[in-house]
């Protein structure tokens, strides 16, 4: 429970660092992307919004959508998975699957730092009740069975890899 309680308090801190960069962003410059091609601040927003959302899901095993067959969720753990955790960042670059893409116009900071606190509360209250009643493992539609405590870092590289993504991000890491 250790390593759990470890990764939720990491996992926290990355949102929380996230957020408040996101909330220090003006309304004037929420909705312009850093450059041609990349999402804007709320769409970022929005973004770790909707993977908080899916990760809650997988950990109840009711994530929507579809899922790799089972054969192949090793080799995505091996290779995708596996070298983020490794070395604690994403590929420059990479495209989120089109159910984590955020909609054109997602809404105002009013609007989406609230959805996203939500998201990732009720997840990590979720991790720990799965945590109390012994359980340390979940079954990812693509990853297949993984720790429970690996995910949580996953999530909070990812965290950490929009936060770099926001303006005003570099001065404050």
């Amino acid at each position: 429970m250790n390593d759990l309680n470890a990764a939720i308090a990491d996992n926290h801190k990355a949102v929380d660092e996230f957020t408040a960069t996101a909330r220090a962003i003006d309304a004037a410059g929420w909705s312009l992307p850093r450059a041609e091609g990349k999402w804007s601040p709320a769409q970022l927003v929005e973004h770790i919004a909707l993977t908080y959302e899916y990760s809650r899901a997988v950990l109840n095993n009711n994530a929507p959508g579809p899922s790799a067959p089972r054969f192949l969720r090793p080799l995505v753990r091996i290779f995708f998975v596996n070298p983020v955790l490794k070395h604690g960042r994403f590929k420059p670059n990479a495209k989120a699957p089109s159910m984590f893409q955020p909609s054109s116009a997602p809404g105002d900071a009013r609007e989406l730092l609230p959805r996203l606190e939500t998201a990732v509360r009720v997840f990590e209250d979720d991790v720990r009740a799965a945590g109390a009643s012994g359980r340390s493992t979940l079954d990812h539609p693509f990853f297949g069975t993984m720790p429970v405590a690996d995910y949580l870092r996953l999530q909070a590289i990812h965290a950490r890899h929009h936060r770099a993504q926001l303006p005003g991000a570099a001065a404050t890491v």
